[in-house]
């Protein structure tokens, strides 16, 4: 796995019918996915070129575009398939990361009435990265705690993927300013939530706990539960407090975007002896071999196809 030279330098889009290069994807300024992060997205990767859990991810797009709305974007769930299959395929990618959002549209008049914008489809393949880099892949990231506090899903349900994610700006920057590069934020009530673009798993007492509220349930998320039983650990979602996760023997973040990701500290303080667990290195071993499953995995269409 290695990280791209710029995000954005290489890929191919699609939107308003068309495919296109990356760089010529544009969203006007009145869209309101953009003047009000109304929108909703999912992404799924491509590893040695298939798909990992694409009807899952389908599935859970679907249910995000009935819970936020969405019903004019003239796509059933197969023309996705095929468009995400389109922009892979153009793009020549075998290891891919591929974004597909709704957002709602342009308004008719001023007014910004909701109700008259024609929602708007936009999907793009770069090339795979994680959301840490590759060396943090391999010894462990460093994380922090935020004093910022998490949008309760009462406001914004997290279930949705969206980009309404000035908690996470806030606490990244409380990040950057404690010397590290990621954070995990608490809800009101002091549990632990989520990071950007991740979810996070504790090992403690020989049992994997991670967040049952106030998070996206990841695909990725998921897939750990699954193979903890494999495993023989007892995997299971419940509250869980900053103390629970400091004290933990391990830690790891999961997502799409790279897996599952060991934790080597938290706010400057090792999680066991600072290097990534045992526990932790089998459940990354186990996921990435899921990738050679049909049971798990949709191959590429590399045929140029039609949206």
């Amino acid at each position: 796995m290695t990280e791209n030279a710029g995000y954005g330098s290489a890929g191919v889009g699609f939107m308003d019918g068309a495919f296109m290069a990356l760089s010529e994807l544009r969203l006007p300024v009145t869209d309101m996915g953009f003047q009000l992060a109304d929108m909703c997205y999912d992404a799924v990767h491509v590893w040695k070129g298939r798909f990992f859990r694409l009807d899952d991810h389908l599935e859970r797009w679907q249910r995000s575009l009935v819970q936020r709305r969405f019903d004019t974007l003239g796509y059933d769930r197969d023309a996705v398939a095929r468009v995400l299959h389109g922009c892979v395929a153009r793009a020549g990618l075998t290891e891919s990361m591929v974004t597909v959002i709704a957002t709602r549209g342009s308004p008719a008049t001023a007014h910004k009435d909701l109700r008259t914008c024609q929602n708007r489809l936009v999907v793009w393949a770069v090339p795979f990265s994680a959301v840490v880099s590759a060396e943090e892949l391999e010894t462990g990231c460093d994380i922090v705690i935020a004093e910022t506090v998490r949008i309760p899903p009462e406001a914004v349900d997290p279930t949705v993927k969206n980009f309404g994610r000035l908690d996470f700006v806030q606490a990244l920057f409380e990040a950057y300013d404690r010397d590290a590069r990621y954070a995990v934020l608490l809800d009101r009530d002091g549990f632990v939530t989520e990071g950007r673009g991740w979810n996070i798993f504790a090992l403690r007492a020989g049992e994997l706990l991670s967040p049952d509220r106030g998070v996206l349930e990841g695909m990725t998320r998921r897939t750990v539960l699954e193979l903890s039983a494999a495993l023989n650990i007892k995997g299971r979602l419940g509250r869980m407090g900053a103390d629970d996760l400091r004290g933990a023997d391990e830690v790891f973040l999961t997502s799409t975007a790279g897996g599952i990701m060991p934790v080597r500290s938290i706010d400057g303080r090792p999680v066991g002896d600072g290097q990534p667990g045992p526990v932790t290195a089998r459940l990354k071993d186990m996921y990435w071999r899921l990738h050679d499953d049909p049971a798990y995995t949709t191959p590429v269409r590399y045929e140029p196809a039609e949206a």
